[in-house]
């Protein structure tokens, strides 16, 4: 007897398109602060000049007094570098001339990953831009029994499929391993060899430790996220050049209109920063909402670019992001913020050679995407953190 079993290998299967999307693929600080790019750069290394300090030969002095001496004002050159971001794919010849003609195939292979791995870079550098420059996705416990499960702090930013280096200091206990199961909000397994984890030890993607874009976790602090210090100046020796925090000593309290006019009255005494807009988690966002429905107050929205619809506090913006980092709310002034980019800007083919699809050896061919650019700003102390904030 005919049936779909005996028929299957002549049967086509009908798809139903479009393709239906799986994944989160929004990006709103990378869209954000692709606004505010007013710099396109050659060279190695970029310069933002810094006024830091007043001429304080002025003040009042008595009749016959000597007249104040002369001072100038002070100038600092701030300097980072470009950082260099790719995405690689890799297309079979047969699945181009598979792809090409056929009824139903309503994606073509090289289009279909060509548009996907743009996303992906896409949101990957979204996920930078709330990182600390260091490329850290979690922190690891440590553990003295060789395993290829890890426990860590949070698994929020790893991905099955993700190839990981685990890393103390300089030391890799793990090395290109790619993750094969999420196990849990603070577990994951991956397929390297069996290893012991140190103490202090961080996962991060393969290859990427200390060369990822710089991120508001760095910019937004009073620490130096790295040894030279954001943009080459050291806070120790450069004490303006930090952000305010408002911690509660890692402690989670219940968020406040007080925390926030704080962090807000901050900004304006710190330095010359005025807050336009305010990047947050969906959870810190609902329990905003939350305050302002137990108050009985008025629940503000405005509509960003693109018809998207947020909360408002004190008519500024309250975005929740997926990249954002648990229990904190940064307060940012982004025109104090630079987005420079190296070469042409935005998302780019390599197509020197006159091709962007180049053969690899195979019946296949490959393209790659690139983007190089870094976040910066002008003024630290134009930024306020709001951090240990209870999640709703």
């Amino acid at each position: 007897m005919a049936n779909l079993t005996t028929l299957s290998d002549i049967l086509k299967t009908q798809y139903i398109g479009p393709l239906n999307e799986q994944i989160n693929q929004q990006c709103k600080l990378l869209n954000r602060v692709e606004r505010i790019k007013d710099e396109i750069v050659t060279g190695k290394n970029f310069t933002l000049p810094l006024h830091i300090s007043r001429n304080e030969g002025v003040g009042a002095k008595a009749e016959g007094a000597n007249l104040p001496t002369a001072g100038a004002q002070g100038y600092k050159d701030s300097i980072f570098p470009m950082r260099y971001l790719y995405g690689v794919i890799t297309v079979s010849g047969q699945s181009i001339a598979a792809t090409k003609n056929s009824e139903g195939a309503f994606l073509r292979a090289v289009d279909s990953e060509m548009k996907g791995v743009t996303k992906d870079l896409k949101a990957d550098l979204n996920r930078m831009l709330y990182g600390d420059g260091s490329g850290a996705l979690a922190a690891a416990t440590a553990n003295a029994t060789a395993s290829t499960t890890v426990t860590v702090d949070s698994t929020a930013k790893l991905r099955v499929g993700m190839k990981i280096d685990i890393i103390s200091g300089t030391t890799a206990s793990v090395s290109g391993a790619a993750i094969t199961a999420i196990n849990s909000a603070t577990s994951f397994t991956h397929n390297g060899t069996a290893a012991a984890v140190a103490a202090s030890s961080k996962v991060y993607k393969a290859g990427a430790k200390d060369i990822e874009v710089m991120g508001l976790a760095g910019i937004v602090s009073a620490t130096d996220p790295i040894s030279t210090g954001l943009q080459g100046l050291p806070v120790a020796t450069n004490p303006y050049w930090k952000a305010s925090v408002l911690a509660n000593s890692g402690t989670n309290r219940s968020l406040s209109l007080a925390l926030m006019r704080t962090a807000l009255d901050t900004v304006e005494t710190a330095g010359n920063g005025k807050t336009t807009a305010i990047y947050t988690t969906h959870g810190v966002r609902r329990a905003y909402e939350a305050l302002l429905q137990a108050d009985r107050k008025y629940v503000n929205t405005m509509k960003l670019d693109g018809g998207i619809e947020t909360l408002a506090y004190d008519n500024l913006p309250i975005i929740a992001d997926k990249d954002c980092q648990a229990n904190k709310l940064y307060f940012v002034d982004e025109s104090e913020l630079v987005f420079a980019e190296l070469g042409e800007g935005g998302f780019q083919w390599m197509d020197e050679d006159g091709a962007i699809l180049s053969r690899n050896g195979k019946d296949a061919y490959d393209a790659v995407l690139y983007r190089y650019c870094e976040l910066a700003t002008r003024a630290r102390n134009a930024h306020c953190l709001l951090a240990d904030i209870t999640e709703a």
